[in-house]
């Protein structure tokens, strides 16, 4: 099999719909001086941006100038040497991540025509490839405005669910944290296959923790008639297994190995990732005709679900149990990394993929309004043990299933296909907030329970709760039943056993601090920890938002409109719960939580001051309610563009306070404080495999230092598991503002930091202001850059504090920052940086400094 890559050379133009001549187009030597150069992956709207003809819609309201896009049809034109003689006899153009309605011509010819940006397109083109003079292609994407029948209802919310049209990006179509400005154009490399006929259909293993491997395979008819053989070779960690599989007259085919003393794949935190290489040859006539190679993790998948344990109330918990052991699953969930996926680098998943498992998480859920993400992704979570929630791409509407069907079908079988052999991918789901639609709540639960639909039905010739269960029960379902290799499925994100589809008592929900915060709290908007009274199963995406800092605000908004807020910022940052502006949001509940906002000083501090207390609580409050808790992914991970909303990580890689609060959450050992019922609740959290034995002790302290009262305990606690120590009833603690609780603890004779918690919250503390000394602990150089671990000491309570490097330290990361640092205690941190880090330019922050 001979492969030709058709990524480099393409150009494109845009014209009026149904202005566009193929025919005129496909001449050989046709004058294309004035399209433009588009990189193949990319996308049109990022070609336009780069030869300035179209603004960046990054910056300020410069995406009301880019809505132009979508009125016109797109063109993408190559042209190809003449052909060779390859002495084969089947040749196929193949596309995948065509995005965008789309027609293909070749030399004027139209071969076909594709509408789904989630499967490939195979071509057959032999014999119409030219020898004699070079050969065209061309690709003309149809104008969106006119698939959608006309331009934008709104700025923001784009076409709203006439969106459900088109099988690509939903999120493109706008969101609350994403403009309407959808991609177009080739996601993935184009080839041209040259063979024999002769081809390697599909392959799978399932593998099982006895070490067994079970290998499918399935060739073509020409393969089959030809007479084939198959060579199989499975290497790695001292074993080296291979097998030839015979099968004539058939195009399927199967063998079983068995691995000696099999490395079972873990996810992160729970042991190892061992990776064991395989390669498949389809041997014709004693040559390779078409190979396969990839790596495999040994590992089983289930979800485990039994009743809530007495005392909790009515309730199933919801577990994913991998190799036999409960794993709690950290994470959280993953958007596309760009506005136009396709001009994402490899670079960039490789960073947020590290973060992902610096944060201590074991799982990110890629949510159904983006993409399927690329093979990077998955190959770095194999290597990383981050498992993935995978959904298929439905999200928050109704799809027309009369039209979509075929189109959904082919696409789910091959995306199933594609990723089973993944042992990342430990759990499918059919879509994001939709299950709601056919669950048939009645009137009281509809009341009480937020769906996440924030936008209207619009598409009348939907049936939900006719399409709904044939998409999510039966075509969905039945697709990872029959091909995702024992993998489990859910229907949706959430999804529970009740009348209503977002309930925390079974199955996954959408539930949040924040949402409670808007919704249940009569305007008394700093009550949000009374969410957490309640015991909540397993949280796919509990949403908080949180600004992104001083210096990312300024990048994305031009001088005049930093502060106060305005039309601008509606626009670029956006609308949410109850059609507030995002930032209204954050002001009401930073307001009531930590002071007045008046100020775009208190707007950043405030706001990512209720981030990362929020996301601490989420995270800790999931971890005090096991077993009858699961896991928790937190709402969201990243941005695809500069803005100021959900992430913990914003578009320019600046990390948010709310990203070290959920680091230190998920850490691997932690003691955790919370109140329920009157009583404040004193735990120890072990997310390990192995049981450890810990030393507590905790008490009462002022912001001074002053002890008021301290007790001690030894305990043993199981792996994966939290165990209560202490509870104290609220009402005996009689605790001034400023006075706090606090767990020191030892495993193993190591201390871990110094863990407080304020009863009456933070509002009305008077902070001191603290002396904080650093020390230098420790330097040393890396392949990288340079590694510098410091010592914070504080005479008094530092709230928030944090390190500063100037602007000229170059590339730097720090692995925890924005921590309370209680008076004569100690906190170290370590400083990755590309130059040496001159601890004399390091400045430090807390509450009552300016925050960068």
């Amino acid at each position: 099999m001979l492969f030709q890559d058709l990524s480099a050379g393409w150009r494109c133009t845009d014209s009026e719909p149904g202005k566009g001549d193929a025919l005129t187009m496909s001449a050989v030597g046709y004058d294309t001086s004035c399209w433009l150069d588009v990189p193949v992956p990319g996308d049109v709207n990022a070609a336009l941006v780069a030869a300035g003809r179209m603004p960046d819609p990054h910056f300020g309201d410069n995406a009301r100038q880019c809505y132009w896009v979508t009125a016109k049809e797109w063109w993408y034109r190559l042209e190809l040497p003449p052909a060779e003689d390859k002495g084969l006899a089947c040749t196929d153009l193949c596309l995948d991540g065509v995005d965008g309605f789309a027609d293909l011509y070749l030399n004027g010819e139209r071969l076909a025509r594709m509408e789904n940006a989630f499967r490939p397109y195979r071509i057959d083109i032999a014999g119409k490839l030219k020898a004699d003079s070079p050969n065209v292609l061309l690709i003309r994407f149809q104008s969106i405005d006119e698939v959608m029948g006309g331009p934008r209802e709104d700025e923001l919310g784009g076409w709203k669910q006439r969106r459900t049209k088109m099988r690509k990006p939903q999120f493109n179509f706008g969101w609350d944290w994403s403009l309407p400005l959808p991609s177009i154009g080739l996601a993935a490399v184009p080839r041209i296959e040259r063979h024999s006929g002769a081809r390697l259909v599909d392959m799978s293993v399932q593998t099982f923790v006895s070490g067994r491997l079970d290998f499918k395979f399935v060739v073509t008819r020409a393969a089959r008639d030809a007479g084939f053989s198959i060579k199989l070779n499975v290497i790695g960690h001292g074993i080296r297994l291979q097998d030839e599989i015979t099968r004539p007259g058939r195009v399927h085919t199967y063998t079983t190995l068995h691995v000696p003393e099999p490395k079972l794949w873990w996810p992160h935190g729970m042991g190892e990732q061992p990776l064991y290489d395989y390669e498949v040859l389809l041997v014709v006539n004693g040559e390779v005709a078409d190979r396969r190679t990839g790596r495999l993790g040994i590992r089983e998948t289930r979800i485990l679900e039994e009743p809530f344990t007495e005392g909790a109330g009515p309730g199933i918990s919801f577990w994913l149990e991998i190799n036999g052991q409960r794993v709690f699953c950290k994470g959280g969930n993953w958007i596309p990394l760009e506005l136009w996926p396709a001009t994402a680098t490899d670079e960039q998943y490789r960073f947020y993929l590290k973060k992902t498992v610096e944060a201590n998480f074991n799982m990110q859920r890629i949510w159904g309004g983006g993409i399927y993400e690329r093979e990077i992704f998955y190959d770095l979570c194999d290597e990383l043990g981050i498992m993935v929630w995978q959904d298929f791409m439905f999200a928050s509407a109704g799809y027309p299933l009369e039209s979509l069907r075929h189109e959904i079908i082919a696409e789910a079988e091959y995306q199933t296909k594609r990723l089973r052999n993944r042992p990342s991918v430990v759990l499918w789901c059919g879509c994001n907030e939709d299950v709601y639609s056919w669950s048939l709540p009645d009137e009281k639960a509809l009341a009480t329970a937020d769906t996440g639909i924030y936008c209207d039905e619009g598409a009348s010739s939907i049936n939900r709760l006719r399409d709904d269960p044939q998409i999510y029960s039966m075509i969905l379902r039945g697709t990872v039943s029959c091909l995702g290799l024992g993998v489990p499925y859910i229907e949706s994100s959430p999804q529970s056993h009740d009348d209503a589809g977002n309930m925390p008592e079974s199955g996954n929900c959408h539930i949040s601090a924040w949402k409670y915060s808007l919704f249940q709290t009569a305007n008394q908007y700093d009550k949000w920890r009374g969410h957490f009274e309640q015991v909540c199963v397993f949280d796919s995406e509990f949403c908080i938002q949180g600004p992104c800092d001083v210096r990312t605000l300024k990048s994305f908004l031009p001088e005049e409109h930093h502060w106060p807020p305005d039309d601008m910022w509606v626009y670029h940052i956006q609308r949410g719960h109850k059609n507030l502006p995002h930032y209204e949001q954050t002001m009401l509940i930073g307001s009531a939580t930590f002071g007045e906002i008046d100020s775009l000083q208190k707007y950043v501090k405030h706001g990512q001051a209720v981030h990362a207390e929020m996301m601490r609580a989420e995270f800790e409050s999931a971890r005090r309610d096991r077993p009858n808790n699961g896991g928790t992914m937190m709402w969201m991970f990243n941005d695809c563009w500069p803005t100021s909303n959900w992430s913990i990580i914003d578009y320019y890689r600046h990390p948010k306070p709310s990203y070290y609060a959920a680091k230190r959450a998920c850490a691997p050992r932690l003691p955790i404080m919370f109140e329920r019922a009157g009583r404040v609740e004193f735990f120890f959290s072990n997310d390990g495999p192995d049981p450890c034995e810990v030393k507590l002790v905790y008490g009462q302290e002022g912001l001074d230092g002053s002890r008021l009262w301290s007790r001690t305990s030894n305990i043993e606690v199981g792996g994966c598991d939290t165990r209560m120590f202490f509870s104290i009833s609220k009402k005996e603690i009689k605790a001034s503002p400023g006075q706090y609780l606090f767990i020191s603890a030892w495993v193993g004779g190591h201390p871990l930091p110094k863990v407080t918690y304020f009863p009456d919250m933070w509002k009305e503390i008077a902070w001191p202001t603290p002396n904080v000394q650093i020390k230098l602990a420790d330097r040393g150089a890396t392949r990288n850059g340079c590694v510098t671990k410091l010592r914070l000491t504080a005479d008094k309570y530092a709230r928030f504090c944090h390190l500063i490097l100037p602007d000229n330290a170059g590339e730097h990361w720090l692995d925890d920052n924005f921590f309370d640092l209680p008076a004569r205690s100690s906190h170290e941190v370590t400083i990755w940086s590309a130059e040496p880090v001159d601890l004399a330019n390091i400045q430090i922050g807390h509450w009552g400094t300016e925050w960068p």
